[in-house]
């Protein structure tokens, strides 16, 4: 005889078959959208960003040569300085291959396209204002021997980064099918069992049940009364007692879901106040405004004081960087060494760490910011009259100090990122960019109030000697040296800038040409004593000086202005300061 049929094994069966797929439907998903995030899209990110840096250093190159053969033809220095001011973005294009595209199918491409154009930087490009006249034929055909060659690698090189992006996407779908298939095989399986377990449960479960089910839409309607007696298996008796048993306690569970409905409108206040946070902080690249908004959200979440604070550039201590209680805390006003107390446990480890009143710890929990493998920062949150902060408190602050990390390091690479776009990283002056948008600001306010400016220009007289002579790493040096020269001169309001090569420019905006030629004296006479030693005169500047409505009425013919005074200084013989006019 066939053991009777008990319900708790059919529906655990029937729950496993429905749980196993699910989880093995969950896994493939999960999985296939890991490796998506974490192989497939920063690889295919890289070696698109490659192969942009790749079109980005063909396209600089191709005009460096355009503009250093139109200099072959016409001698105008113009052009040798138009070409080397796309020295940089073949520089940044460069490191940008280097950088992301390593991958073996690609890489010695690459090596050799970068191989290729710096021997055409060496061989051509660093040669070109030293040929004479009578090789320049001879000149010219190298070249384009080292052009061909360029061209051939860069071709080379691109070919094998769209082979690879090709390779990639064909794995990427070969991929996904495969677990298309798989999922589809498991979800068959699935709805195998799922209708033989249904058709056990219709023959000796469900009619019952639909007595049990009668009462129980009796008692829905208020009808509480007992169900009557079933013939069944042990658990629908026991069920029967149980549905007994509900209609005498349905009264206290409603008073307590009551209850409960207003513990979860609290609980659900609280989380959207943690989402319209978050959604701002997203939104937001200023760093003090993220970091205000994270403080409010988590004293929403916790209802007591917190503290937020970051850790240090060189990672030994972390600063107090926002109190709830004081409001935006002043820089260095309030230190924490690492490992010391909650906060520096919290910093030095990477994980949350709850404070010991009884050892002199503050009250409260610290939960650390990461980014990526790095601690950036804590969040300190003080227990509040409700008590500890845990459970579900304790996750919101988890996901917010996430989301938080993240927005911060992201304000600060913007930062980072701006101040790299318009300053000189060799001399730390601002940069031709800068000076663009400075000058165009200076001449606006110099016409609004019918004042007067001036721009000066000066070019180091002789540098390219200087860096034959001594070697390009002492060049660099001395070009650091005169910045500071530079820095050290203006006064407030006026500016230096470094304006390509070893040109240098300073922009006063509140005075006139005289003003601007005393200036540039003064810096030409500091540059003559500085690099002075001895008898010898290791280095000098020329400097041009034009002024607004003076010498030109805008920006643009300002510059051309100085520029011009700058050459007519050394033709005259440099070291001088010569005034447009």
């Amino acid at each position: 005889m066939a053991p009777p049929l008990r319900l708790v094994t059919e529906v655990q069966r029937l729950g496993a078959v429905v749980a196993i797929a699910a989880l093995v439907v969950v896994v493939i998903s999960v999985g296939r959208l890991s490796w998506a995030a974490l192989v497939t899209i920063p690889e295919s990110d890289d070696l698109r960003t490659g192969l942009l840096a790749l079109e980005d250093s063909q396209d600089a190159v191709m005009g460096t040569d355009s503009l250093l053969r139109a200099y072959l033809a016409t001698r105008d220095p113009y052009f040798v300085a138009q070409a080397a001011s796309r020295a940089p973005e073949i520089a940044a294009a460069e490191g940008a291959m280097l950088a992301y595209l390593d991958l073996p199918g690609v890489f010695p491409k690459v090596l050799d396209l970068v191989t290729t154009q710096r021997e055409w930087q060496a061989g051509w490009v660093g040669q070109v204002s030293s040929v004479p006249p009578d090789r320049i034929p001879g000149f010219v055909a190298r070249g384009d021997q080292l052009m061909g060659d360029y061209r051939a690698a860069s071709g080379a090189a691109r070919t094998a980064l769209l082979a690879e992006i090709d390779d990639q996407e064909a794995m990427v779908r070969l991929v996904q099918r495969s677990l298309i298939v798989v999922t589809a095989l498991v979800a068959a399986a699935a709805l195998v069992v799922a209708l033989r377990a249904r058709r056990r449960l219709l023959a000796h479960v469900v009619a019952p049940v639909d007595g049990l089910l009668a009462a129980v839409r009796g008692i829905g309607e208020g009808r509480l009364t007992p169900p009557e007696p079933v013939a069944g298996s042990a658990e629908l008796v026991a069920l029967r007692d149980g549905i007994a048993e509900m209609t005498v306690a349905l009264r206290a569970q409603q008073e307590q879901a009551a209850a409960q409905a207003e513990r979860l409108q609290v609980r659900t206040d609280r989380l959207r106040t943690i989402l319209i946070m978050t959604r701002e902080i997203a939104g937001s690249l200023n760093t003090r405004y993220v970091i205000d908004a994270t403080v409010q959200a988590a004293v929403a979440v916790t209802d007591g004081r917190v503290l937020l604070w970051l850790l240090l550039d060189d990672g030994t201590a972390l600063e107090l960087a926002h109190d709830s209680d004081r409001g935006t805390v002043s820089p260095m006003e309030e230190d924490c060494p690492l490992a010391v107390g909650v906060v520096g446990r919290s910093a030095r480890y990477g994980q949350i760490s709850r404070g010991d009143p009884g050892a002199g710890e503050d009250p409260a929990v610290a939960v650390p910011m990461v980014v990526g493998a790095r601690v950036i920062g804590v969040v300190e949150c003080w227990d509040s009259p409700d008590g500890e902060v845990d459970g579900q408190r304790l996750s919101s602050v988890e996901m917010l100090a996430t989301l938080a990390g993240s927005a911060i390091e992201a304000s600060r690479l913007h930062a980072a990122t701006e101040r790299l776009s318009e300053f000189d990283p060799l001399t730390q002056l601002a940069n031709r960019r800068r000076l663009g948008v400075d000058l165009e600001r200076a001449v606006s306010d110099a016409k609004r109030y019918s004042t007067a400016m001036s721009v000066i220009i000066l070019d180091l007289d002789h540098f390219k000697e200087l860096n034959d002579r001594y070697g390009h790493q002492q060049g660099d040096v001395v070009l650091q040296q005169v910045a500071g020269v530079l820095r050290a001169a203006v006064h407030d309001g006026e500016v230096a800038y470094r304006w390509g090569g070893e040109e240098f420019a300073v922009l006063v905006p509140r005075g006139g040409p005289d003003e601007a030629t005393a200036l540039a004296e003064r810096l030409r006479v500091r540059v003559e004593e500085d690099f002075r030693r001895g008898d010898k005169q290791l280095l000098t500047a020329s400097f041009g000086v034009a002024g607004l409505p003076e010498h030109a009425g805008d920006g643009e013919a300002l510059l051309s202005e100085a520029d011009r005074a700058l050459y007519a200084a050394k033709n005259a013989g440099r070291n001088r300061v010569h005034r447009a006019g």
